[in-house]
């Protein structure tokens, strides 16, 4: 994650917790350093992973964070709402006892983002499809899952970009971002 000494590290957990620490405080490593475990830098509750990690240089621009979780939920909160976060870390998003938070980017306001899901459909929508929300809530459904898929990745489109896909067996391929059609929020998508 690029960033600089004084940017804030906001790091995410898959219960949907989120943590925040200035960079200059995580311990510097050489580049054949293992480093240190995260749980000497944060407060993670037993049992915690953390899935997602945003470098934030300012908490006063007009950012959103996005998240998605495992079963295709999706929520968009003003990045201003953790401008202060304990130490014990604050709720990003309510989940469901069997839901993970996976996936955590930062956008403008305007962008859009893609889903993709394990047995490979990608659904492609624009951010402002999801309503900001505050800390506590829930999320919307992002994409309509099949029986016995998850989500498997979210990323904000970039003009111009592609998207690479790698199956479990090693296959990949790359494919224009805009060959995704824009579709509704909560739809199935388009077959990856």
């Amino acid at each position: 994650i690029p960033a600089h000494t004084l940017n804030t590290i906001l790091f995410f957990s898959d219960k949907g917790k989120v943590y925040a620490e200035k960079a200059y405080q995580i311990p510097d490593a050489d580049r054949a350093g293992r480093g240190i475990p995260i749980v000497s830098v944060l407060n993670l509750d037993s049992g915690e992973t953390i899935t997602a990690a945003v470098a934030i240089p300012q908490f006063d621009q007009e950012h959103y964070c996005i998240m998605a979780t495992r079963y295709g939920r999706i929520k968009r909160i003003a990045l201003r709402d953790f401008a202060s976060v304990r130490p014990s870390g604050l709720i990003a998003i309510s989940l469901d006892e069997t839901d993970e938070l996976g996936w955590v980017r930062l956008t403008n306001g305007n962008q859009e983002v893609i889903l993709v899901t394990e047995r490979g459909q990608a659904l492609r929508f624009s951010e402002r499809q999801v309503r900001s929300m505050g800390r506590v809530a829930a999320g919307v459904t992002g994409i309509k899952l099949g029986a016995k898929d998850y989500l498997a990745s979210m990323e904000v489109v970039e003009p111009g970009g592609e998207l690479l896909v790698v199956t479990a067996k090693g296959y990949g391929k790359r494919t224009p971002l805009e060959d995704y059609p824009v579709k509704g929020r909560a739809t199935g998508g388009v077959k990856s």
